[in-house]
């Protein structure tokens, strides 16, 4: 138990713990409540005002407890599985016992076997039930108690199963939930320092330089090197204007709100790939790659900074593919068929599998090391909200083409 169960319970003790606050509160003014409920305004077979105390004094002694210890106390930790063992398994099933396995106390121990599942993650749900239900049944049988009518106890079994086993499903799907959900933050805390990394050591090393410049300067006492420094701090600029790109690309992909159209209006497209040009901080290496072959300007109903993000991801993923293959180009036009715009870019890259490409635009899912899954599932909801078709054709190792496909506008 040290090493497995009990493990699980330290690692998420913060959140369990905070949960705990809420049911000690909840416990203090229900024990006593009830036990006036069912001993005086619906009397029931058998109550126990001091297994109820005891519950209570250990309520307020983890309460006092938890005002001074940290969260890694073993101690405390230890102190906070039995108070929920204690007031919650145990408790709820050595009533229902006494009480002749009465429809009231069922209820009951099905309330509590909830709350235990909200408060803990299902290995320890199950032990701590099975300890709890085992230590009611040991206490049942070694002290004075009421006969319990063996029908009625194999009558409430298939729903008390029942009961558990749907505990024990839902609590897996919403752990499941949550190591997904915590798998998909890692992946984007990645893509943020994967993305951010290359502009921010450019950064440092343009400023290393820079400083060397300035000491050269000063012990020459020359001129020539104000040239040179122009040109770094040109660098610097494109490098901070990089990352501001991408922290800017990021925080749009991530948001999952619908777009509000109220805004939109007909942009040129020609006029949008001239602000991506000029705004995407381009290296000289990829501006050698990229081609734009001569065409018609069209106009689309949207928006045109929405739109520039969607042509920069589509640009990024072009520049990613053809590193990762150490070859290709990238290859910009647009085009017009049955009525319909549509601008494409291709790239001649690793390509993308066959079976990868069915799943590309689903939000965080990625083929790439440390992708965030984000972007493409963001151009997707862009073109849409435009009213238009995001499509890729691709063949692995050879060619990757997605098209923006938009209905037709106004005259450009």
């Amino acid at each position: 138990m040290e090493i497995g169960v009990f493990q699980k319970f330290t690692a998420s003790f913060e959140l369990t713990r905070s949960k705990m606050r809420a049911g000690a509160v909840v416990g203090l003014g229900g024990f006593p409540l009830y036990y006036f409920i069912w001993q005086d305004v619906f009397p029931q077979g058998y109550e126990n005002a001091l297994l109820r105390a005891l519950c209570v004094g250990v309520l307020v002694c983890w309460l006092v407890v938890d005002r001074f210890a940290p969260d890694r106390s073993r101690a405390f930790q230890v102190l906070s599985y039995v108070t929920l063992t204690t007031c919650l398994p145990f408790f709820f099933c050595y009533m229902f016992l006494q009480n002749n396995a009465s429809g009231i106390w069922l209820g009951s121990m099905i309330c509590g076997m909830l709350y235990l599942a909200v408060a803990v993650e299902i290995s320890n749900f199950f032990m701590m039930f099975l300890l709890g239900s085992l230590a009611a049944v040991a206490t049942y049988m070694g002290l004075p108690h009421n006969e319990i009518d063996p029908y009625r106890l194999y009558e409430t079994a298939p729903v008390i199963l029942f009961a558990f086993g749907g505990g024990l499903i839902l609590k897996f799907a919403e752990e499941w939930t949550i190591h997904h959900n915590q798998k998909r933050a890692v992946a984007l805390a990645g893509s943020i320092a994967h993305e951010l990394r290359t502009p921010l050591l450019g950064i440092r090393l343009e400023l290393e330089n820079f400083s060397k410049l300035c000491r050269d300067t000063a012990l020459t006492g020359g001129t020539d090197n104000a040239r040179h420094c122009d040109e770094i701090s040109g660098r610097v600029n494109r490098h901070v204007l990089k990352a501001s790109h991408m922290v800017e690309c990021l925080l749009l992909n991530v948001r999952d709100e619908a777009f509000d159209s109220r805004g939109f209006t007909y942009h040129s497209m020609q006029t949008v790939l001239d602000d991506v040009f000029a705004r995407y901080p381009l290296t000289e290496r990829e501006r050698e790659i990229i081609r734009v072959r001569e065409h018609e300007d069209f106009t689309f109903w949207g928006d045109s900074l929405l739109m520039s993000h969607v042509v920069m991801n589509l640009l990024k993923n072009a520049f990613e593919a053809i590193a990762s293959a150490e070859k290709g180009q990238v290859e910009i036009y647009f085009s017009r068929i049955e009525g319909k715009n549509a601008m494409c870019v291709r790239d001649t890259g690793r390509g993308i599998a066959a079976d990868a490409r069915t799943k590309i635009f689903d939000r965080f899912y990625s083929n790439t090391q440390g992708g965030a899954g984000l972007g493409l599932a963001f151009c997707k909801r862009v073109i849409d909200s435009f009213g238009g078709a995001l499509e890729c054709k691709s063949e692995a190792g050879e060619y990757t083409e997605f098209r923006i496909w938009l209905p037709a506008g106004e005259a450009a």
